[in-house]
């Protein structure tokens, strides 16, 4: 299976942060503000400008925003997003040494950024505004159709404004390449990902990233408008509601969904895989354990950004199920939970959905809600919930205090 992005569907619940900037941001998958325990300011910490500021209440973007991508790439739940990525175009295939004949395993596609002029490309040349903002599901999802990738390093990426923070030396794209050379190292694959010098003169480097090509980011003209109207200095939004003690996150469950990323990793490490006859790794897969002292609370449901973790509930057991694809290790469901039940580690599982831990529930004869059995209960004990329980203790002890009799 191929991963396919639909633009159109990935930007129905993004609006731009600055309505005179496009990078997009879609709340419910951004990971601080589903609650307080999600502590991510991975976006904040890549942008080479210092353009972002996170808190638990909203994301914010200054005009100091270049559009340069690197932020998209460094989010997790791929919350912030440019069009122009996720129109990723169909790769132009150069074959090896040029010849048309090589075989299609010859293949290879080469990216560079868009600080290099047209002039200056090769014909064929996937750009992006910043090798940065790669990612190695990309390289991956390339290498599974089976062409070769050539990151291509001008050697202006010292001194480049889109670079600004990085030490000297080091490449936007070289973490993403590592990643991606692991797994294709791991399955076997006749494809690479490369990263290639052709130095150019830094005089020919523009002062600052190119705007991007105007066909390439479609805005929603009246989306638009309605933002510069509403937000004229950036987002302004009432801060979402903090998550309570009754399991509910800051945005609802149906804003939650698979990170595109990871599905655009496993997709292409299940291609690879499958030709190669080999499975994915157990590395890709994290392990999420539960024991007893799981309550069914479900605070870790509620504040799973990708609806790793799920209920089964028939109204006689609760099923606590965990599915390790959907899963980005962001921990945020171990920090969540009030008894410490969970434990979480980032690899080693399988992709196989899992029961962490079964629930007795009953009927509380009082209110009509249904309720988790905590230890053991007598078969014969009346069916209260803990809540119906709390009043008639409280009930009591007023009448014991107002009357001197007891309930």
């Amino acid at each position: 299976m191929t991963p396919v992005d639909h633009p159109a569907e990935a930007n129905a619940r993004r609006l731009p942060l600055r309505p005179d900037r496009e990078l997009r941001h879609d709340e419910g998958a951004c990971l601080p503000l589903r609650s307080r325990h999600g502590q991510c300011r991975a976006c904040a910490d890549a942008c080479p400008t210092g353009a972002l500021a996170v808190d638990v209440s909203a994301v914010e973007l200054s005009a100091a925003c270049i559009g340069c991508g690197r932020c998209t790439a460094a989010c997790p739940t791929q919350a912030l997003s440019l069009p122009e990525l996720l129109a990723w175009p169909k790769p132009p295939v150069h074959a090896q040494g040029g010849a048309a004949a090589e075989p299609a395993a010859a293949a290879r596609v080469r990216v560079e950024c868009r600080m290099v002029p047209a002039s200056l490309r090769a014909e064929a040349t996937v750009v992006v505004p910043c090798t940065g903002a790669l990612t190695p599901g990309r390289l991956l999802a390339e290498c599974a159709a089976g062409r070769s990738v050539q990151v291509v390093d001008r050697g202006w990426c010292d001194g480049c404004v889109a670079n600004g923070r990085a030490p000297e030396g080091a490449h936007p794209a070289a973490g993403a390449i590592a990643a991606a050379a692991v797994w294709l190292d791991a399955m076997g694959a006749a494809a690479t990902v490369t990263l290639r010098q052709e130095p150019l003169p830094t005089h020919l480097r523009p002062q600052e990233l190119p705007a991007a090509p105007a066909a390439a980011t479609p805005i929603d003209r009246r989306r638009f408008f309605r933002a510069a109207l509403d937000k004229p200095a950036g987002r302004d939004r009432p801060a979402p509601t903090p998550m309570g003690g009754d399991g509910r996150a800051a945005y609802p469950a149906d804003e939650r969904a698979p990170s595109p990323e990871r599905e655009r990793e496993h997709a292409a490490l299940r291609q690879l895989g499958a030709a190669a006859g080999k499975p994915v790794p157990a590395e890709f897969f994290p392990t999420l354990h539960a024991d007893a002292r799981c309550c069914d609370r479900r605070l870790c449901v509620a504040l799973c950004p990708t609806a790793a973790l799920t209920v089964a509930d028939d109204g006689a057991t609760a099923h606590l199920r965990f599915d390790p694809v959907r899963c980005i290790a962001c921990g945020t469901c171990e920090r969540a939970c009030p008894e410490a039940a969970l434990a979480l580690t980032p690899h080693g599982g399988t992709p196989d959905v899992q029961t962490l831990a079964s629930h007795r529930r009953l009927r509380c004869r009082d209110c009509g809600e249904g309720f988790t059995v905590t230890g053991e209960v007598a078969a014969d004990a009346p069916s209260i919930c803990p809540t119906c329980t709390k009043s008639r203790r409280f009930v009591a002890d007023a009448r014991r205090q107002l009357f001197g009799v007891r309930a």
